[in-house]
């Protein structure tokens, strides 16, 4: 791993690649082990969980940056996880969702009924949402792990999921979102209006937005359920978004990364620099002041860049990946990269 700064230095050991900046003691290193691309990392406590094409979940201690175990037994791709109270949820190109049990790291049970790939996990009031590509979402009861019902409309894939006020939104490939009361478990509203494939939702605590192929974002107001605007200026798909305190941040397959201020919805910067699509984006600590906070951005140019959130400069451009930055995590000062090569970069 590599990070244009200042002052530098490069060294490998231990089967990590390791680097140092002596200016502001960061540290960059990559996590070795999956054998194809990591499809999602989560932070719990003192851990890091990846996934990956391989089958496997690996299971890493972050202060001593050491494979503790592998989960294996998914039969194809692990694409999501979601961690709520002691219990691990990975779901899978096999159409199951695995549960484990993060005091001892053994499976719990699985988790069938999907009949194709699970592509997203959310935990809202004691129940798990399985979004999946066979255009269902199923919701599970957390104690029982019983199926409670399985909810039908969307006529595509789901792609993303969201939870925000009591509700549980998804996001298709049929361009829609449908809005499911987290609770009764009935569909409140269709929210219409895109033209092409919605791939990413966030919430803040007024507005979720919707991320389309067809280069807009919607703002739907949380209560009302109504499109408030729609986002314009992307030349091609929003792929990701992220929320920070007081902006909403939008990654591009036009390389990208759009700033919308939260209070007024308009785009007050356009952050240039990545030469390929924006993939992955997350809001983290690290700014160039005591408690400030960094935008990162992760893309297919294979790099890992920092914005510094009060002036939006970009404060660092890390290299060391050899292949496309998929996902992101930020925690306690930690950035978490799972690439395309395999392999997590640990900023």
């Amino acid at each position: 791993m590599h990070c244009t700064s200042n002052s530098e230095h490069l060294c490998k050991g231990n089967g990590l690649t390791v680097f140092t900046n002596p200016c502001n003691q960061s540290l960059c290193l990559a996590l070795q082990g999956h054998e194809e691309i990591v499809w999602a990392v989560e932070v719990h406590g003192s851990r890091l969980f990846s996934a990956s094409a391989d089958k496997t979940i690996r299971v890493w201690d972050i202060e001593s940056r050491r494979c503790e175990h592998v989960l294996e037994d998914h039969t194809r791709p692990v694409l999501s996880l979601a961690i709520s109270g002691n219990r691990l949820y990975s779901g899978s190109y096999d159409f199951t969702i695995k549960v484990w049990d993060l005091t001892t790291l053994t499976r719990v049970k699985t988790l069938t009924g999907h009949t194709d790939a699970v592509r997203a996990l959310s935990v809202a009031d004691g129940r798990l949402f399985s979004g999946s590509y066979d255009g269902t979402v199923r919701v599970w009861d957390e104690n029982s792990l019983q199926c409670l019902e399985i909810l039908k409309g969307h006529t595509g894939p789901v792609r993303t999921l969201v939870h925000a006020g009591g509700c549980m939104f998804s996001g298709s490939y049929d361009k829609s979102v449908r809005v499911w009361d987290v609770q009764t478990l009935e569909c409140k509203a269709s929210l219409t209006g895109h033209t092409g494939a919605v791939r990413a939702l966030v919430a803040s605590p007024e507005y979720v937005f919707s991320g389309s192929d067809d280069t807009t974002i919607k703002v739907w107001d949380v209560h009302t359920l109504k499109c408030v605007k729609t986002l314009e200026g992307h030349e091609d798909n929003v792929r990701v978004l992220a929320v920070g305190d007081n902006a909403m941040f939008s990654g591009s397959w036009d390389k990208t990364i759009r700033v919308w201020d939260l209070r007024t919805l308009e785009c007050v910067k356009v952050l240039e620099g990545h030469t390929e699509a924006v993939l992955a984006l997350a809001v983290g600590e690290g700014g160039p002041t005591q408690g400030s906070k960094v935008l990162v951005s992760g893309s297919y140019d294979t790099t890992v860049r920092f914005w510094d959130l009060s002036t939006y400069r970009c404060l660092r451009k890390c290299d060391g990946h050899f292949d496309a930055v998929r996902v992101l995590a930020a925690h306690n000062g930690y950035i978490f990269s799972g690439s395309y090569d395999g392999t997590i970069g640990v900023w």
